[in-house]
């Protein structure tokens, strides 16, 4: 019998979780090969008996840090773009401490970006989730070489494809639904706003913009691109407006969608009445908009959480192809179309 002011040992962690010590081990060495309901019992028994592992002697072991960075552009940590980073790495570190890995967080200032190579190709830790943005879109160039694993979430170019490991959701199919659900409103004079244009995510809901006007038989509506902000869409907007008689916008990001909305509003007219507008990302701003907005949801958290998963497969050594994800998006439909 442990006595009360014994340290907890490996063995009662796997007793208090009902599995073997085998299966306790794995799971707090953060091998990936273990049934997810296992993996949480465990870590929890862990977490209950305050159970610490001997990373330092882990480590001489089995040549595992037991630590895996998270890796997220600086410029994108405050602000209203915040979601597009804490969600994924909600995910990304919910998931890799369900496995008892440490996230290590990095910030990615495009400035020091040789300080960050150095410190990930060191003894520190055993992959890497990188959330990329198109201001940081550069830096899976210079990761390419490294030795340990790697899985972004996005996908910002084409040249992020053939070798690397990524999960992305489906911007191309998320713009298609956004342009049907206008189409079905009864609206048939289209124009979007658009992201950066070389911007990849921008190009696929471009695409799926242009498709879905296609497939209605219609031809392609005015296209008018601008950086993702509220500020650029009522520019945008301004421009549409003068330029073309629209009864209708996509707007590629939800501040975009917001600056579109006051823009119609100040030029004296309303929505969705004289303009419907539908947006992409469904963050809290599409939801306390006025009017709120029918927005395209992508699913970030899920993003960061599947990037981690993969990741802990490819450390544990159960996958070693490229695995690239894609997944779906769904329409939130509010008062804006």
């Amino acid at each position: 019998m442990r006595t009360p002011s014994a340290s907890p040992t490996l063995l009662d962690v796997a007793r208090a979780a009902g599995v073997s010590r085998a299966t306790a081990s794995r799971v707090l060495a953060g091998q990936a090969n273990v049934d997810p309901a296992l993996a949480a019992r465990v870590v929890d028994a862990a977490e209950r008996l305050d159970y610490r592992t001997n990373t330092a002697a882990r480590a001489l072991r089995s040549g595992s840090t037991g630590s895996v960075a998270v890796v997220v552009p600086n410029s994108e940590l405050d602000g209203l773009s915040g979601p597009f980073v804490g969600a994924p790495l909600r995910g990304a570190t919910t998931t890799l401490f369900a496995q008892g890995r440490q996230p290590v967080l990095l910030l990615d200032d495009g400035l020091a970006t040789g300080q960050l190579l150095r410190y990930l190709t060191g003894p520190h830790v055993d992959g890497a989730v990188v959330i990329l943005h198109h201001e940081t879109e550069t830096l899976f160039r210079r990761l390419h070489g490294l030795t340990i694993p790697v899985v972004y979430v996005g996908r910002t170019s084409d040249e992020l494809a053939a070798d690397a490991s990524f999960v992305d959701c489906d911007n191309y199919g998320g713009a298609r639904a956004a342009t049907r659900a206008l189409l079905e409103a009864g609206r048939r004079r289209l124009a979007t706003i658009a992201g950066p244009a070389t911007y990849r995510p921008v190009t696929e809901r471009l695409r799926g913009f242009l498709d879905e006007l296609a497939a209605w038989g219609l031809a392609p509506g005015p296209v008018v691109h601008g950086e993702f902000s509220m500020p650029a869409g009522a520019a945008a907007a301004a421009q549409l407006l003068q330029r073309a008689s629209v009864d209708a916008i996509f707007a590629q990001s939800d501040l975009l969608a917001v600056g579109a909305v006051r823009m119609v509003s100040s030029a004296g007219g309303r929505v969705p009445d004289d303009v419907s507008v539908v947006a992409f990302d469904d963050t809290v701003v599409a939801a306390t908009s006025d009017p709120p907005l029918t927005s395209v949801r992508q699913p970030l958290q899920e993003m960061g959480a599947r990037a981690a998963e993969l990741l802990l497969q490819m450390i544990a050594g159960t996958t070693t192809e490229p695995a690239q994800v894609t997944l779906p998006t769904t329409l939130t439909t509010r008062a804006s179309v």
